[in-house]
């Protein structure tokens, strides 16, 4: 029934790259942690962590994820219970709830978007950025410890 032109052989050779998009659809619940590339397009619901190295995570209006994110890229306008780490942009549009603490590299909030939680920003490897009054105390604590 498949030839030799036919969508198995389509299939087997085939490799998936960072354009894939994956849709969890309106009414679907997925349970369980996520890991991808590419593009998730979430307008149903997520039980569990989603996490990508460099791919892109988009909740649309209604849609929910109860766990915590880790991407490169996360555009929210739907709900986050959880940590939400996004390690290249975060997108927050006027119908995103965060219950939980934001981690970012560079950051754009529509009005109306809300988070409850802490807001820190971070170097794209994951580390955090101090603020300056704590990178102060440190430098006097360096220097005092040097003399």
């Amino acid at each position: 029934m498949w030839g030799k032109n036919g969508l198995e052989n389509s299939l087997v050779g085939s490799t998936r790259n960072d354009d894939t998009i994956t849709l969890i659809a309106t009414g679907t619940e997925v349970e369980g942690d996520i890991r991808f590339r590419g593009t998730v397009h979430v307008e149903g619901k997520i039980i569990g962590n989603v996490s990508s190295n460099d791919g892109k995570l988009q909740l649309i209006a209604g849609s929910r994820v109860d766990g915590n994110i880790h991407a490169a890229h996360v555009v929210i306008n739907g709900c986050v219970t959880g940590d939400v780490y996004a390690t290249d942009k975060l997108e927050l549009s006027d119908k995103a709830q965060i219950e939980g603490n934001v981690y970012y590299d560079v950051m754009e909030m529509v009005a109306g978007a809300a988070i409850n939680g802490k807001i820190e920003r971070m170097h794209k490897d994951g580390e955090l950025l101090l603020n300056t009054s704590e990178e102060e105390n440190e430098a006097e604590v360096r220097q005092l410890e040097s003399t």
